[in-house]
């Protein structure tokens, strides 16, 4: 009697595993690529500009930087970003994390990990020097992996001279 009870178990737990890893690969699908864009291109340059009061948005930017980084890599396209950040955003920056409100905190903690991770990749980070007397942040204050600029926009301009592409980010 358990036998009966146990075989269509272990069948529709197999149909459902099978279903969901189907299901899986299906949602992902191949990887999309960006040929007619990055066509004859051998390096791309671009330049991320941040400014946003909320660590989760700014922390997400970030992320989308990496991912533009290493899918222009994968497509045999040398990438060249830099990420700039203007406004109340550099406060997210900072070691000691003044100010940081308590619901903020993983959010910065995630924020200031992912400037590492994009540090060893070789995207600079750099915080507006406006901005960081704005919010009384002093260069010192902020996390080794940033760079302090005299402006932000003037460092956007530079950058944009050099052949980098304002990436706009909203």
């Amino acid at each position: 009697m358990r036998i009966k009870t146990t075989v269509p178990r272990l069948l529709g737990l197999l149909f459902g595993v099978l279903f969901a890893a189907t299901a899986s690969a299906a949602h992902h699908g191949p990887m999309l690529k960006d040929t007619q864009a990055l066509k004859g291109l051998k390096e791309g340059k671009g330049v991320f500009m941040i400014d946003m009061n909320n660590p989760g948005r700014v922390g997400h930017v970030l992320k989308v930087a990496e991912k533009a980084y290493t899918g222009m890599k994968e497509q045999g396209v040398k990438p060249h970003l830099v990420v700039v950040i203007i406004g109340p955003a550099v406060a997210f920056l900072t070691k000691d994390r003044r100010g940081i409100g308590y619901m903020d905190e993983r959010a910065v903690t995630g924020l200031q990990k992912e400037v590492h991770k994009l540090a060893k990749m070789g995207i600079r980070t750099e915080a507006c020097g406006v901005a960081l007397k704005g919010m009384d942040v002093s260069p010192d204050d902020l996390i080794q992996d940033v760079h302090a600029v005299g402006n932000g926009f003037i460092s956007a301009i530079g950058y944009q001279a050099q052949g980098y592409q304002l990436v706009p980010v909203y």
